[in-house]
C-alpha cells in the first residue's frame, strides 16, 4: 500500500490538497458487527431500499439507538446500524483508512444481499458514505452526510479533531471504574468537557451515549482500538484520504451552523462531486446535528420522497 500525503498544518490559511491512496489491490474487508430492524405498518410506503447508519470516529452502532427506530417507523424500511472496523464489536485491524472501511460496508451489503442502500453517515461515517457513493454509485440509492465535507477539512475542524484525540489517546486510563455504563458515560462526558474548557476552547458535548464505554462486573473500558487515534495524530489524511468520482443521485448534506467543520462553506466543492446535493444547515447545532429535531424531520422527508421529486427541487 502506498500513501501519498502532506504534513497537516493548522494555520488558518492552510488548505488540504492531496492525492488519493494507491492500492496494489483492494484491501481485504472484515465482517462488521451489525443489527437491523424493520417495523410492520399499515402505511403505504413507496420503496423498500434498506438504510445503513454509519457512526463517527470512536463511536459505535448503539449511538444510533432511537434514531434507527424512528427511521424504521417513519420510512417503513429496514434500518441497519453497524460497528465499523476498530469500533465496538467489529474486528480490529492496523488498516484504519476510510477507503478500507468503505470496502467493509460494501462487503456487508453483499453478505446481506442488498443491491442498493440509503446510506447515512456522521462525521467519519459521513466520509465513508461519500466514498461509497462516489466509488459504487450503482449501489447507493440516496446518500445523507451529517456534518462532514467530502474532502479536506477546515482548520477549525482539524483543531477540534486533534483536541478530541489528545484526550482519547490514553482513554482507558480515564474511563471510570466500578459504575454502570450509563454512569461511566456521564462521568466521562463531564471530564471530557472539563478538559476542553481547560484548553481554552468553546467546544463542548452533551450526549454521553456517543462514548463507546462498555462495563461488565464493574470493569469499564473504551470499546475502540486506539491505533486509529495514533494514526490520525501522525497524519489525518492517511485515515481520511481524498475521494473522487461523481454521484448523480439524491444527496443531502446536513450540518450545524455552529460546527467547526464549516460544511456550508464547502458548497461549490460538494456540488462538483454531487451535482444534485442539497445542503441544509441546522441553526444553533454543532457537530452532533442529529440531536436536533430538525435533523430527523429533514432526513425522513428526504428519504420518503421519490427520486424524481427530489431532483425537481434542485
Amino acid at each position: 500500500m502506498v500513501w501519498l500525503s502532506v504534513v497537516v498544518c493548522l494555520s488558518t490559511l492552510w488548505q488540504a490538497s492531496i492525492l488519493p491512496p494507491i492500492y496494489a489491490s483492494k484491501p481485504k474487508p472484515v465482517d462488521l458487527a451489525y443489527s437491523c430492524i424493520k417495523v410492520s405498518s399499515n402505511r403505504d410506503y413507496h420503496d423498500d431500499v434498506p438504510i445503513i447508519l454509519i457512526h463517527g470516529m470512536s463511536s459505535f452502532k448503539e449511538a444510533w439507538k432511537g434514531i434507527n427506530e424512528v427511521l424504521a417507523l417513519e420510512t417503513g424500511r429496514e434500518v441497519c446500524i453497524v460497528d465499523m472496523r476498530n469500533h465496538g464489536e467489529s474486528p480490529w485491524s492496523d488498516e484504519v483508512d476510510t477507503a478500507t472501511m468503505t470496502e467493509d460496508v460494501k462487503h456487508l451489503m453483499d453478505k446481506l444481499k442488498i443491491p442498493k442502500v440509503v446510506v447515512l453517515g456522521h462525521s467519519l461515517g459521513g466520509k465513508i458514505a461519500v466514498h461509497l457513493a462516489l466509488n459504487y454509485p450503482e449501489r447507493v440509492d440516496k446518500m445523507i452526510v451529517e456534518d462532514m465535507r467530502p474532502n479536506g477539512m477546515s482548520p477549525e475542524g482539524i483543531k477540534e479533531i486533534l483536541l478530541y484525540i489528545d484526550l482519547l489517546i490514553d482513554v482507558n486510563d480515564i474511563v471510570p471504574q466500578g459504575v454502570s455504563e450509563k454512569e461511566a458515560r456521564k462521568i466521562f462526558l463531564k471530564n471530557f468537557n472539563d478538559y476542553l474548557a481547560k484548553r481554552n476552547t468553546s467546544l463542548s458535548y452533551d450526549d454521553p451515549d456517543m462514548f463507546p464505554i462498555k462495563c461488565k462486573d464493574g470493569k469499564c473500558r473504551w470499546n475502540t482500538n486506539t491505533v486509529i487515534f495514533k494514526k490520525m495524530l501522525e497524519d489525518i489524511y492517511s485515515v481520511i484520504p481524498e475521494s473522487s468520482g461523481r454521484f448523480d443521485g439524491p444527496a443531502l448534506f446536513m450540518y450545524g451552523t455552529e460546527s467547526n467543520f464549516k460544511v456550508g462553506e464547502d458548497e461549490s466543492n460538494i456540488k462538483k462531486l454531487f451535482p444534485n446535493a442539497k445542503l441544509v444547515g441546522v441553526k444553533g447545532a454543532g457537530h452532533m446535528v442529529h440531536l436536533f429535531p430538525e435533523f430527523m424531520s429533514e432526513v425522513i422527508k428526504f428519504i420518503n420522497k421519490k427520486s424524481n421529486s427530489i431532483k425537481e427541487e434542485f
